[in-house]
């Protein structure tokens, strides 16, 4: 304050001394209009009733009178006078003004209820205490005593007769009572209070007036807290204790962000205004001058206390909630120091300081700070408003025993993986969250073995025979057509008949499909043995080390293929003849009726026609045949044999959707050259790009190179499992210098893969997106036994069960509607347990990571690219949407069932994170690759029990370690 501005200030408070309250007023609003500060500070000085020296101060007088001024507002009230009568001695004049201007600032700052009452109380003043104790007022309040009174009014402690609890009641004196303006004020403190209900918040209960000889007195009554404010505190003791300082720092901020929840700003945040009851908890208190953000502007922006406000209120620009934080910053510094952020002899020297002036770090007035402590305070004293921590919660995480995962976000910084680990819930879930989830997985996998027993078409078509009993009936035929030398090795499996699954989803009959597809002749399903005097190796890239009907290929002279429906009737035939043939003579009939036999079929029934198919051998011998199916005499059926030296080397059921694969037209179109050309485009700049964001990483020392590398040694050793249960292994020198090569270098590139694409983006997440990591990041550094990992884990079984029954309810859908149903269970998934433990349980392990990751980080990406997490979840739900409903034949009943899947694994991602999706992609995926069934005694019905069981396992697992070592059942109700 400059010594012109106090001039006016006594000139405005002379000229209204003398009149009566009516005038008072009118003067008052005349020339205070819109500055409620000088309004408060004008009407504290009116209440002394003394005039003010009206004569200019020189600047030597002003000089003392401000540094006297700054001494005593250090001081506690109670020494203040002691003080001045010293300082000051007979100069009454000096000691009157001192005590003016202490009256003046401390109202104008907003000091409703604590210190414009305690320096009003310097000045002489001839009214006592206007209630008297046990006086009760409305017949609800009784009197206990004064607590203060000041320019503003009294304040008083009595009893709620209604309530039965002691209150105060603040009083505005009978001047005051009748002015619109301040009744306006005391109503919004009212109104500001109570819309902040919490504990470190001092309750205000109502609003009353009351009847006197003096007229009628407006007051407030509130929570009575029995204690002292902060300020007094401070003075008192000097700093706090580290431990008690942040346990009062917690309590400011969760005090100060419930206001800011409710759209309140205090505006004058300061150790005056927080009370300590006898149990050390805060109040927060004095919401005179509190409102929303848009109520401050023009002078309203100034009000305050100046050692309290931001730089921005000191230069009129704004007041926001980092204003508030602002304030946070100054009263928490003096809780861990005891000192003062900015010391300063005049009001212009305070707002440059605040303005320019960096603070004292706290360290050097306390060498053992917390560095998480100082840290905070400095970025709560920031000068650009942007640079401050957003809220008030935000300090409180960043405050030792807070949130460090909350905090380092809030402060802009990239947590570490161990710090994301750290990060999260330490305690188990509540026993009966965990046994609830249990018995819901318990009851999903009871439902989804039920369910598929109605839409699993593949079971019911091999029910009656097994893969052995199908390649034992395989080998009989071969040696009834005349091969019988023993061969070295043999290999069988299943396949779709995937011409006659076309052919029905394009021109079947709605109305039979499925029934059809349960027949066994013709079958959608065909099973095929092969064997061969070398050993089979698969050399198929992604063949995985499983040999297939075609791979290798039938090269090698006394290689035999057969291919047998689900009912044991021959369906194809090949043979491969030598290559050097020394037979010589007459050429023996070739007897076509041993292949008829084979095949189930009557030849009288059929009519010989023109060859046109060839066999891929040289033959000497061909014939063809045509007829119809003997259960299904709507189908035509072509025959076609051919043979060499009187024994059949070729024999093939053809229907009217056989394609001859070996002429088959592979042109592409332009459009599919330009979707491949895009697509590789595509994956090339999307491996492009993880490079340089790897290096990026690297680089900068952000990237997780610990969890990178355990993800990929995972994915690696998961992939050489995989390929040693499920390949097709054979004692010769390619499996160990070909194929256990090929097998590692496809397991590195997958590794490979994972490692770059995770160590391109998990910084990227762990900076924007942490939470959805914390079990994840356990889960890579061994925390299998760690409550929140057990939560997660059981939360993924639960979702994975879950899809699983969406799929088999699409599937029911499909069934009622007579659609073709989706593709299920592999044709390896019915080879017992070696390929169960590697294509069922292996295999979807190292899946399931790939495409929780990849859905992970799509989603991610979207988030990133449009800012909004709504958005994002709705882009994300659209890409795997709009391709069902581009493909008509989806019902849209089927189609809205898996909108729903992926709108689960949007709510997985955002709710649970990237652990509980893997989880929940491998209980899937399990599902997906086992016939599921509730007939074990089927000779599939182990697989379908060993998922079950393993899948149950994995829950109980979960819900055992969810816990956290919590008792079940409470009591001894297991010991009695």
């Amino acid at each position: 304050m400059t010594p012109e501005r106090w001039h006016q200030i006594k000139h405005l408070v002379n000229s209204a001394l003398g009149e009566d309250a009516e005038a008072r007023t009118a003067i008052l609003q005349q020339s205070c209009a819109d500055d409620f500060a000088l309004r408060l500070g004008a009407e504290a000085l009116l209440s002394a009733t003394l005039p003010l020296p009206a004569a200019p101060l020189a600047p030597d007088q002003w000089q003392r009178i401000e540094k006297l001024f700054q001494s005593a507002l250090e001081l506690e009230p109670a020494q203040r006078a002691a003080f001045l009568a010293e300082a000051c001695g007979e100069n009454v004049a000096l000691r009157h003004e001192v005590e003016s201007l202490l009256v003046y600032q401390g109202a104008a700052g907003g000091l409703i209820q604590g210190a414009v009452h305690e320096a009003a109380g310097l000045l002489p003043h001839d009214e006592k205490a206007r209630f008297t104790p046990g006086t009760t007022l409305n017949k609800r309040y009784r009197i206990i005593g004064l607590l203060g009174k000041g320019g503003m009014g009294e304040v008083y402690r009595a009893d709620d007769l209604k309530l039965g609890q002691p209150v105060a009641l603040k009083f505005l004196t009978a001047k005051l009572s009748q002015d619109k303006a301040m009744l306006a004020r005391f109503h919004s403190e009212v109104a500001m209070a109570h819309r902040v209900t919490h504990p470190n918040v001092c309750r205000v209960h109502d609003i009353g007036e009351v009847t006197t000889s003096a007229g009628n007195l407006h007051f407030l009554s509130m929570e009575y807290v029995d204690g002292e404010d902060l300020s007094s505190l401070l003075r008192r003791i000097g700093r706090l204790p580290s431990d008690k300082a942040v346990e009062i720092a917690n309590q400011l901020c969760a005090g100060l962000a419930a206001a800011h929840e409710a759209g309140v700003l205090h505006r004058d945040l300061k150790p005056a205004n927080v009370m300590l009851d006898g149990k050390g908890r805060v109040r927060i208190t004095d919401f005179g001058l509190a409102g929303f953000a848009e109520q401050f502007k023009g002078q309203e922006v100034f009000a305050g206390t100046p050692a309290y406000m931001s730089p921005e209120q000191f230069a009129g620009k704004e007041v926001t909630t980092k204003s508030d934080i602002y304030a946070l910053g100054l009263v928490l510094y003096e809780i861990f120091t005891g000192k003062h952020v900015f010391e300063a002899a005049s009001l212009p020297e305070l707002q440059r300081m605040h303005e320019s002036s960096s603070p004292t770090n706290p360290s050097n007035w306390v060498k053992d700070i917390d560095p998480l402590v100082e840290r905070v305070i400095l970025r709560c004293l920031e000068k650009d408003p942007s640079r401050r921590l957003a809220s008030a919660k935000q300090v409180a995480d960043a405050l030792p025993g807070g949130d460090p995962l909350a905090a380092a976000l809030a402060m802009g910084e990239t947590p570490s993986p161990e710090m994301v680990a750290a990060a999260g819930e330490k305690t188990g879930l509540r026993p009966v969250v965990a046994i609830a989830c249990l018995a819901a997985v318990i009851a999903g996998l009871i439902i989804l073995a039920l369910l598929g027993n109605k839409v699993e078409w593949r079971a019911q078509l091999l029910r009656e025979n097994s893969p052995d009993t199908l390649a034992h009936k395989a080998r009989d035929i071969i040696h009834r057509l005349g091969y019988t030398d023993r061969p070295t090795d043999s290999a069988f499996g299943l396949s779709p008949n995937n011409d006659y699954l076309r052919y029905l989803e394009q021109n079947g009959k709605a109305a039979q499909r499925w029934q059809q597809l349960t027949k066994a002749q013709p079958s959608g399903m065909y099973f095929w043995y092969r064997e061969s005097p070398r050993y089979l190796l698969a050399w198929s890239f992604d063949s995985g080390g499983w040999v297939s009907e075609d791979d290798p290929p039938q090269n090698v002279s006394g290689m035999v293929n057969v291919s047998l429906d689900p009912l044991r009737r021959l369906l194809s035939f090949t043979a491969v003849p030598p290559q050097v043939d020394q037979a010589s003579g007459t050429l023996p009939a070739p007897d076509w009726t041993a292949l008829f036999a084979a095949a189930g079929l009557d030849p009288a029934r059929f009519s010989p026609t023109e060859p046109k198919w060839t066999p891929l051998a040289i033959c000497d011998a061909r014939a063809a045949w045509t007829g119809v199916y003997p259960d299904q005499p709507d189908i035509p059926l072509r025959i076609e044999a051919a043979a060499y030296r009187g024994k059949p080397v070729y024999f093939q059921l053809l229907d009217s959707w056989s394609r001859p694969e070996r002429t088959q037209d592979f042109q592409q179109s332009t459009a599919q050259r330009a979707s491949i050309t895009i697509l590789f485009c595509l994956l090339f700049a999307i491996l492009l790009g993880a490079v340089l964001l790897a290096r990026y990483n690297f680089r900068q020392g952000r990237g997780d190179r610990r969890g990178a590398f355990r993800l990929a040694l995972f994915v690696f050793t998961v992939r050489m499992l995989c390929w040693l249960f499920g390949a097709s292994h054979v004692p010769t020198i390619g499996e160990v210098f070909s194929f256990f090569f090929l097998a590692v270098s496809q397991a590195l590139l997958f590794a490979g893969i994972i490692w770059l694409l995770y160590f391109a983006l998990e910084p990227f997440v762990r900076r924007r997106w942490p939470n959805a990591l914390i079990s994840w990041s356990r889960l890579l550094n061994g925390g299998l036994r760690d409550p929140l990992v057990g939560h997660d884990v059981i939360v993924g079984v639960l979702f994975g069960v879950g899809f699983a029954l969406i799929f088999q309810l699409s599937e029911l859908v499909r069934l009622w509607l007579d659609a073709v149903p989706q593709a299920g269970p592999p044709p390896w998934a019915w080879f017992g347990a070696r390929y169960l433990i590697a294509q069922g349980f292996l295999n979807q392990i190292s899946w399931a990571l790939s495409i929780a990751l990849f859905l992970f980080f799509l989603l991610f990406l979207l988030r990133a690219l449009t800012r909004r997490q709504w958005l994002a979840a709705s882009i994300f739900v659209l890409l795997h949407i709009v391709p069902l409903l581009l493909d008509r034949s989806n019902p849209m009943i089927s189609v809205a069932l898996m909108c729903l899947l992926r709108v689960l694994t949007v709510i997985v991602l955002l709710r649970f994170g990237l652990a509980t999706l893997a989880i929940s992609m491998f209980v899937w995926g399990l599902f997906d690759s086992v016939p599921i069934t509730t007939n074990f005694s089927a000779w599939y019905g182990g697989y379908a029990l060993a998922a079950l069981l393993a899948v149950l396992a994995l829950a109980g697992y979960a819900c055992h370690t969810s816990l956290g070592g919590q008792k079940v059942f409470a009591g001894k109700l297991l010991e009695e």
